[in-house]
């Protein structure tokens, strides 16, 4: 009796933990498939695009916002907050986002297995038009992977895409945006590599190009400084970007740096040089200058004493002249004196008694007398 029994008992047992255990794989099959919506794939349109890395999406009438899995984007400048290298280009990350998704597109979200996101989003791949947006967004150098995948073999595809960014200069990579590594160090390495090549002529040549190299190496000194906000070691964007910029940057600048110096030690010498000629040159200009004037100043001295001597000698020859003037006037007076005086001294011919006349003049009386008688 008791044999029967147990025999009836195991049965039911049987039956019971059958039951208790299809029930159970039957509870777990619903939980996976539950799951498997949400980390397998899902269909939505996109509704609004938030910043370079988050979105909002419709999903069967409900909105969910979902962040790109995988990478790490420019995140925006909170109020009040400065900016900072992990602010680098996030306008232009956010604007790039929205080219790639506009309000309406179709998408297919790619859960990993841990897609919980901050703050109540979703991590997750980007499928739209045949591509992977988190790649996209890579690949125009406006993300940098994560060292953690959310999935095997995507890791290595974003480094693809960011290296292909790299190599284009793209978004962080460029070298002419202001707040990236390339644009910090960029404008000093041209300013370090652009040296004046001419030889200075003379020494404000060469103090104007001290200037412009002195200009150039404390950019570079400045520059340098952007190296020491990098820690290879951290996951912030701005070493996730550019820890791998860094030995390559930073030989070129050092290079250019070392050889402005260089430069700069070389124009000093070349600037005393020239300092020292055209001192000399100056020197021997005014000396030249000093000696043209003592000559022309004894020229002229010259000049004024034969001027002087000419003038002597005119009046001495005047004063000549006059004295024989004098002395032919003087002796036509005493010629003159003399003959007038030798004229007084002799009777004129017409007053001496005519012969004829005293001869007939008796005759006269004789016949006067006679005739009285």
């Amino acid at each position: 009796m008791t044999e029967q029994r147990t025999a009836r008992r195991v049965p039911v047992l049987g039956i019971l933990a059958f039951v208790l255990l299809a029930a159970l794989l039957l509870t777990l099959a619903v939980l996976s498939a539950i799951k498997g919506v949400r980390t397998a794939a899902s269909n939505g349109n996109v509704v609004r695009v938030e910043d370079g890395r988050t979105f909002v999406v419709n999903m069967d009438g409900t909105e969910e916002t979902v962040m790109l899995a995988g990478v790490l984007v420019p995140r925006p400048v909170g109020e009040g907050q400065e900016p900072t290298a992990e602010n680098c280009l996030a306008d232009e990350a956010m604007a790039n986002l929205a080219a790639l998704l506009q309000p309406g597109d179709s998408v297919q979200l790619e859960y990993p297995e841990e897609s919980d996101g901050p703050e109540g989003t979703r991590l997750a791949l980007v499928h739209h038009g045949g591509e992977v947006v988190n790649l996209q967004q890579a690949e125009a150098g406006f993300a940098v992977p994560l060292p953690e995948q959310p999935r095997e073999g995507f890791g290595s595809e974003l480094r693809e895409a960011q290296e292909t960014a790299r190599t284009e200069e793209s978004g962080l990579y460029s070298s002419v945006a202001p707040c990236t590594l390339a644009g910090r160090i960029g404008p000093a390495l041209t300013a370090l590599e652009d040296l004046p090549e001419d030889r200075p002529a003379t020494s404000a040549e060469a103090e104007t190009q001290i200037e412009t190299i002195s200009a150039a190496v404390e950019q570079g000194v400045a520059a340098e400084k952007a190296f020491a906000t990098i820690d290879p070691e951290d996951t912030s964007l701005a070493s996730l970007a550019w820890a791998a910029d860094m030995p390559r940057l930073q030989e070129k600048l050092t290079g250019a740096l070392s050889a402005a110096q260089a430069e700069l030690k070389a124009l000093d010498g070349t600037r005393n040089v020239l300092e020292t000629r055209e001192r000399e040159e100056l020197e021997r200009q005014a000396e030249e200058k000093r000696q043209a004037e003592a000559k022309r100043q004894r020229e002229a001295a010259e000049r004024q004493a034969e001027a002087q001597r000419e003038k002597a000698q005119r009046e001495e020859a005047e004063r000549e002249e006059a004295q024989r003037q004098a002395k032919e006037e003087q002796r036509q007076a005493e010629e003159s004196a003399s003959a007038s005086a030798s004229a007084s001294a002799s009777p004129s011919p017409s007053s001496s008694p005519s012969p004829t006349s005293s001869s007939a003049s008796p005759s006269s009386t004789d016949t006067d007398a006679g005739g009285d008688d």
